[in-house]
């Protein structure tokens, strides 16, 4: 009887020690086939980002795929193609020649103005304020006064030979300089004027300008001058 039991506790004993190795046995083996399982679904995603793509294309993400989508629609749209656009400038642009440089009054005035002016003296038409005039404020407060002359010109600049000095200008006020905004815009251009000590002499457009009245108004800023 006695054997009995010992032979009964020896076989529960291997049966613990049976069940402890095959638990151990299962917990070593899990992470290797969960890692197996992992890297097996991340295949294909690294077999895609790996995939090569043709020669001379770059994968843009989704943001980066719909700007160039859209710069591509925009190409189509000014008929201006990547290929027909060395170094990024098109061979042409929408514009076209215009059919006057003057309008009808001003080339009145113009031709009157040069008849009416005496030797030694030359008009130059539609002069940029900012080829005009010397900004002398210190770098950092230049932008603001920049901006204030930017996008304005002078109807008419009068200047002494030989050379070229800037005596006086002349604005042809039509009816466009009765809107509060080109009134402000005017305004403007009255302070760079008066700033700089340059006279700016102002008429309006639809007056009667003759070659007397105009020499009159000049009377004090142009002289007659002998030119070597």
């Amino acid at each position: 009887m006695s054997l009995l039991m010992i032979l009964l506790v020896i076989g529960a004993v291997l049966v613990v020690l049976a069940v402890m190795m095959a638990a151990r046995a299962k917990r070593t083996q899990s992470p290797t086939s969960a890692g197996a399982a992992q890297r097996s679904a991340s295949a294909p995603a690294k077999q895609r980002s790996d995939k090569q793509l043709p020669q001379g294309q770059v994968q843009f993400s989704t943001a980066e795929a719909e700007r160039q989508q859209q710069l591509r629609e925009q190409e189509e749209a000014a008929s201006v193609h990547p290929s027909h656009v060395p170094g990024g400038i098109p061979e042409s642009l929408p514009i076209k020649l215009k059919g006057y440089f003057f309008s009808k009054s001003e080339l009145a005035f113009f031709q009157t103005l040069e008849s009416a002016l005496p030797q030694g003296f030359r008009v130059f038409p539609n002069v940029r304020l900012n080829d005009l005039f010397l900004i002398t404020a210190p770098q950092h407060q230049r932008q603001g006064t920049y901006a204030r002359l930017r996008d304005k010109h002078v109807d008419f600049l009068i200047v002494a030979l030989p050379d070229f000095r800037p005596v006086c200008a002349i604005e042809l006020d039509g009816a466009s300089h009765d809107q509060p905004q080109q009134q402000y815009r005017d305004a403007v251009k009255d302070v760079a004027f008066r700033s700089a000590g340059l006279p700016l002499l102002r008429l309006r457009a639809e007056g009667n300008h003759t070659r007397q009245s105009v020499q009159k108004l000049l009377e004090g800023y142009v002289r007659q001058r002998t030119v070597a």
